[in-house]
């Protein structure tokens, strides 16, 4: 999801850009992104998980490792057609604290389901439509807010308002049985949500 939404809304910046854009995708868990520069000129995508309406506690560790620094930010979730509870506004509130100015926030359905009956399908089925509106309304507002070179007249982004509250992690430290038990019970618990939201 994250991968796809970054290349999308770098093409679309492309399309209008005299200057060549460059789309760079890491994994928080997996790269190491001590070395990396970020600064106002870059337009960063976060994308996580959502596990029992959360961002996993090694997700928030992990990019609390990179200064944000200004720069302009998409954050993005995915969630398996359940509430994806506080995890949006979670993962928002914790990319402006690291000094990323946010943009734009969406949470994106992805289900599993390809095969009926099966968890374990290998071709998840993402809602594209809403993915690419998201991208070309995300790119639309990124082009109007990067107008011109001088920093003192630029428009200053007004906040982006998503419903939630910072949620509780203690979910997150028990035993993976007791994890999958209350993830389970959290689905039951639910509304089910047929499609995907976002905020500009």
């Amino acid at each position: 999801m994250t991968d796809r939404l970054a290349k999308r809304i770098g093409k679309l910046l492309s399309d209008s850009s005299s200057e060549e854009i460059s789309v760079e995708c890491c994994d928080l868990l997996r790269d190491d992104l001590s070395g990396m520069t970020i600064d106002d000129e870059t337009i960063v995508v976060i994308g996580m998980p959502v596990y029992v309406g959360k961002i996993p506690l090694p997700a928030i560790e992990a990019i609390k490792q990179i200064s944000g620094n200004g720069a302009m930010t998409v954050a993005a979730v995915s969630y398996g057609g359940r509430s994806y509870g506080n995890a949006l506004f979670e993962l928002k509130t914790i990319a402006e604290d690291l000094g990323f100015k946010l943009v734009g926030a969406g949470a994106f359905l992805i289900s599993y389901m390809a095969i009926r009956g099966s968890s374990n399908s290998m071709n998840p089925s993402l809602d594209l439509d809403s993915m690419g509106d998201f991208s070309r309304a995300v790119s639309d507002k990124i082009k109007r807010l990067s107008g011109t070179e001088i920093e003192e007249f630029r428009m200053k982004p007004a906040p982006v308002e998503v419903n939630g509250r910072m949620p509780v992690h203690k979910i997150s430290r028990l035993s993976p049985r007791a994890a999958e038990i209350a993830q389970k019970v959290f689905e039951r618990i639910s509304l089910v949500r047929r499609s995907s939201e976002w905020f500009l």
